[in-house]
């Protein structure tokens, strides 16, 4: 690789969004991952191709030389990076980062730069049919004890909240069979809330219907 070519690379490492990996990953399981977040994913020139618009690059052969141009914590094996392939094409652009995220939590892996502020926004249930509150009060009595309605708008939101759990439930219900449930927390919460978001928007889904997808839009699988 030419100097010109590593200067580059390292520049866009050191930008991120990007992935590391302490191991060099086999390409079916980066894929078969990358699908959880956008079943279409194939792919694309040296990497893979996300949606219409963003490139997951790699894997890249992180050597200590590479590593150190680029402002990357040692002892890392391979990288991926991500980006919007056209940045004048529009599109979600907070999705490089949300997938590059999600492949750090599945893969064993880390994000760089590191974000440092917890999700608000945990789960979502999305498609669903509507389902009385109550019955969603008792679905989730084990992972959000103790919720109660506590808003109904005009727009058909009902909030759900709880004193003993930061976990909020928002239920949408856009038309008699397309209702959105969203599930959210304040910043300071343990590790332990985002796992209890994903068991509850399972609950929901396998009641409800619909698709369960976590805070990276990946969807939860178990």
């Amino acid at each position: 690789m030419g100097v010109i070519s590593d200067f580059f690379l390292a520049r866009r490492l050191r930008r991120g969004p990007t992935l590391l990996l302490p191991y060099a990953p086999d390409p079916a399981t980066v894929l078969e991952t990358v699908r959880l977040h956008d079943p279409q994913a194939g792919p694309y020139g040296r990497g893979f191709k996300i949606g219409q618009n963003v490139e997951l690059r790699g894997p890249i052969e992180l050597t200590p030389e590479l590593a150190a141009r680029a402002g990357l914590p040692a002892g890392w094996g391979a990288a991926f990076f991500a980006r919007t392939i056209d940045s004048e094409a529009g599109g979600d652009f907070a999705r490089p980062s949300l997938l590059v995220r999600g492949l750090a939590e599945r893969l064993g892996g880390r994000e760089h730069p590191e974000c440092q502020e917890p999700p608000e926004d945990l789960a979502e249930v999305t498609g669903g049919r509507p389902v009385p509150v109550d019955e969603v009060i008792g679905l989730l009595a084990d992972d959000v004890p103790g919720l109660t309605v506590a808003t109904v708008t005009e727009a058909g939101t009902t909030l759900l909240t709880s004193a003993e759990s930061p976990i909020e439930v928002f239920v949408t219900e856009w038309d008699a069979d397309d209702v959105t449930y969203e599930l959210s927390a304040d910043g300071g919460y343990g590790t332990e809330v985002p796992a209890a978001a994903r068991r509850a928007a399972l609950a929901i889904a396998a009641r409800a219907g619909g698709v369960a997808r976590d805070h990276n839009g990946f969807l939860i699988t178990q």
